[in-house]
């Protein structure tokens, strides 16, 4: 540790740290425009200059070491005198049209000129000349008002690991832009916003929408995926205007990807639902809530009367809070009298959390975003977590940067192969393959501490089940050469300290329970802790959802009998979900839908399973109520109300409420912070503790095999710009992408014919959809990629309910679509 004097207070820091940092531990506060904590030390503005006693040079505070014994200046005439210089000189370019900035009211080039005042004007001022780039769909660019001070493109490359921007020229001329004065193309994180102080990056969606003086800012979560990041969202006149993130602000620490900051627009969507509907002649019309809720009840009522309390079951959502889950649950039990009740997290968390408690004996798994920091080694099995969970992802591309060695397992290129120390390029669906032969490896080259593990309960059945995954045959079935198997299973059983991460969900059929069960036998082979394995749960509120009760218990109905199976249930009540349009197989869940007596959906929008409906009850917004999500970590966070609900439509706690008084019931909770105060006296916290550590062995067992007819290997994947089906109905996200298409290898499509952009026939042994191709060399031959997001694409026809544990790739034909 450094002790140093600042401005007379005595501070003690570590070493290494600078002194701007130093400075702002002890809460002063030092002018800077080109200092963000979560970059390398730039130096460029000179702003920030200090005096240090003895020392007749004034120092860069942001990238000047403390030492022992440092007596520093914050705010001296000498000092002030340099600032103003500096400012005077940062302003010979800049424009005075502060009064047409969006900028204006929290620019801070405009703070410090207002601190420091009037500078002299000594030179001859030269403005730029260049009209704003605005070609890309989300971020303007203004060459005129920036200053160079290189933050963007700082934290486009050190952070996000994008790169998107760059300085172009030199001297005067000097501009950022991409590479060439291209489009820009990126992330479209929307990062390089928030960090400019000035108006030189701007989001178009907010552009002349508000004066920054005229917004409300309140912080929420965000409604998208597992991370759980703040949101600081802007509102006027009761209409939410932006998103954005601040320092140091919530579990996100001030970064936000770009569904986060610009998807949040989908409550707005134009198919809004605002109004109960329920359905005549066959047709979905308009109806009161009193209308609504007596037609619910009396046929709930009848449902039950005919075919007993068990033929009702209810599907809830990772979407809605943890109050709407839990009052799911309640109304199930204590109204209806079933405990049929499911989520979407049996595609996904409840496999794993089924998984890990069978290796590690404990009821939850604890996850934690900065998990990668400090490795040595970080494994990374065929998983996109750059997509899937953007703000954790960073963490991995920081342990890189901090010496980690990435090796990222993938049958396609992704934003972390091309950081990754190594990239092994697998055949998708083969992860469990993989898995298996590391670990054969390890155990033949004795790089494992036998005693401890043979101590472990069913090390001699899994030690005979690896029998068989020679190096040579994991290297046929995984495509992975045998050298990179044997050098990254030396690598990761010599690490001092190593993480292995993943992703199951719904949106993804290259893994199952096997793979978890596989990599928890890794982590028990090595005789690391849990914490070594590290699956982030898929949504904002998916952990929430399954502690509230929301899955399938033992002997009940869940999703796999209520969707997949006639007659299984004969009234269905469906909340915040869109099975149709999401869950695999789609052709059998309408089928199964269809032939219910009663189906019962709750939903911000009138989404393709509400269509199908007997009744549609309009729920509020995640911005237009009150509640908690839960994030992957287990933290639980508030959600704000933001606006006010849009038409009629209620908290779905509040829908089911009503619906319980119309049935006679008394649920005995009238308000949302009732609900909270219940849940937090009758829902236990996650047992974490450790348990009983059991080896189980996991065979790979393939997906549908390619063959003569359906040649091609459908891997499902997410897209950045997306999240689940919600976010299709933002209309910015939509600018960058606004339909499902397929990937596909360039060799493969010069063999079809197939070109880029044009439309294609994909079938496999269940249906058939036409998509628009993408060519591309980021994924190998043989295998194709696509999306669930979009219901028009109907990509999830395609795709069939794994009964096991297995991955779940299927086979396709693909060929031109005929004119």
């Amino acid at each position: 540790m450094v002790e140093l004097i600042i401005d007379d207070k005595k501070v003690t820091v570590e070493e290494g740290t600078t002194i701007l940092s130093a400075a702002k531990k002890i809460g002063i506060s030092i002018p800077n425009m080109c200092y963000d904590k979560r970059l390398r030390p730039y130096g460029g503005c000179r702003l920030c200059v200090v005096e240090q006693e003895g020392n007749p040079r004034l120092l860069a505070s942001c990238s000047t070491p403390v030492a022992a014994g440092m007596v520093i200046k914050t705010d001296t005439p000498k000092l002030k005198k340099a600032r103003q210089t500096v400012l005077e000189l940062l302003l010979i370019h800049h424009p005075l049209d502060c009064p047409v900035c969006d900028k204006a009211g929290e620019c801070d080039l405009q703070d410090i000129a207002y601190e420091y005042g009037k500078p002299e004007g000594r030179f001859i001022r030269h403005r730029k000349k260049m009209p704003p780039d605005v070609r890309g769909p989300l971020v303007e660019l203004t060459a005129n008002r920036c200053i160079l001070c290189g933050k963007c493109v700082r934290i486009c490359a050190e952070h996000q690991g994008r790169g998107a921007l760059g300085f172009i020229g030199r001297g005067f001329p000097t501009v950022v832009q991409p590479a060439f004065g291209e489009i820009l193309e990126c992330d479209y994180c929307g990062q390089c916003i928030d960090i400019c102080p000035t108006g030189a990056l701007l989001s178009k969606p907010m552009k002349f929408q508000a004066r920054a003086w005229f917004l409300e800012e309140k912080d929420t979560i965000c409604p998208f995926c597992g991370c759980g990041c703040t949101l600081t969202i802007g509102t006027r006149e009761g209409r939410i205007l932006r998103s954005r993130a601040k320092e140091d602000n919530g579990r996100s620490e001030g970064n936000l990807c770009g569904r986060g900051r610009f998807g949040i627009d989908y409550i707005y969507s134009e198919n809004r639902l605002k109004t109960p509907l329920i359905r005549k002649d066959n047709d979905l019309v308009p109806a009161t809530w009193d209308e609504a809720l007596k037609y619910a009840s009396d046929s709930l009522t009848a449902v039950i009367s005919s075919h007993g309390k068990d033929a009702v079951g209810a599907i809830g959502s990772h979407r809605c809070s943890n109050e709407d889950n839990y009052m799911l649950r309640k109304f199930m039990t204590q109204v209806i009298g079933s405990s049929n009740i499911d989520g979407s997290a049996a595609f996904g968390y409840s496999k794993v959390q089924k998984a890990l408690s069978m290796a590690f004996g404990s009821k939850s798994h604890a996850i934690h975003l900065k998990a990668p920091l400090g490795k040595d080694v970080i494994l990374v099995v065929e998983s996109d977590l750059s997509i899937t969970h953007p703000v954790y992802a960073l963490n991995i591309l920081q342990a890189k940067r901090e010496g980690a060695k990435l090796i990222v397992a993938d049958s396609r290129r992704t934003k972390l192969t091309r950081h990754g120390t190594s990239h092994l390029r697998m055949q998708a669906g083969t992860s469990v393959a993989f898995l298996n032969g590391l670990m054969k490896i390890i155990m033949d080259r004795g790089l494992f501490n036998r005693q401890t593990a043979a101590a472990i309960e069913g090390f001699d059945a899994f030690e005979q089940s690896l029998a068989d995954y020679s190096t040579e045959k994991v290297s046929k079935i995984t495509g992975v050469p045998e050298a990179e198997l044997i050098a990254s299973a030396e690598e990761l059983a010599n690490a001092k300290s190593r993480l292995i991460t993943l992703t199951v969900n719904i949106s993804e059929n290259a893994k199952g329970m096997d793979t978890v069960l596989a990599a928890a036998n890794l982590v028990l082979l090595l005789g690391d802790s849990p914490e070594t394995l590290q699956i982030p749960a898929e949504y904002a509120n998916t952990v929430g959802m399954v502690r509230m009760g929301v899955q399938a218990g033992s002997g009940m109905k869940g999703i796999s009998n209520m969707l997949y199976e006639q007659g299984a249930v004969r009234g269905l009540i469906v909340m915040g979900e869109d099975p149709v349009s999401v869950y695999p197989f789609s052709s059998k869940i309408q089928s199964v839908l269809k032939s219910l007596d009663l189906l019962i959906v709750q939903d911000i929008a009138l989404t393709e399973t509400a269509k199908l409906a007997h009744i549609v009850l309009p729920a509020a917004g995640w911005a237009e109520k009150d509640g908690t999500f839960m994030n992957a970590e287990g933290v639980t966070q508030k959600l704000q109300r933001i606006v006010e609900t849009q038409g009629q439509s209620l908290p779905d706690w509040q829908i089911l409420r009503n619906l319980s008084l119309a049935m006679g019931k008394e649920i005995g909770t009238r308000s949302v912070e009732g609900l909270s105060e219940e849940i937090r006296h009758t829902v236990q916290e996650a047992d974490r503790a450790p348990g009983r550590n059991v080896l189980h062995a996991a065979y790979f067992t393939p997906g549908e095999t390619p063959s003569a007819e359906y040649p091609f290997s459908l891997v499902v994947r997410d897209v950045l710009q997306h999240s689940g089906t919600m976010s299709t109905r933002s209309k910015s996200l939509d600018l960058v992408v606004s339909e499902a298409y397929l990937e596909i290898n360039d060799e493969d499509a010069t063999k079809l014919a197939v070109r880029d952009n044009s439309h294609v026939k994909v079938s496999s042994r269940r249906g058939t959809i036409y998509l628009k191709a993408k060519v591309t060399d980021a994924v190998p031959e043989g295998s194709v990629f696509a999306s669930t997001h979009f219901p028009h694409g109907r990509v999830n026809a395609l795709l069939y309910y794994p009964e096991n544990g297995a991955s779940s790739p299927c086979a396709v034909k693909v060929e031109p679509a005929k004119a």
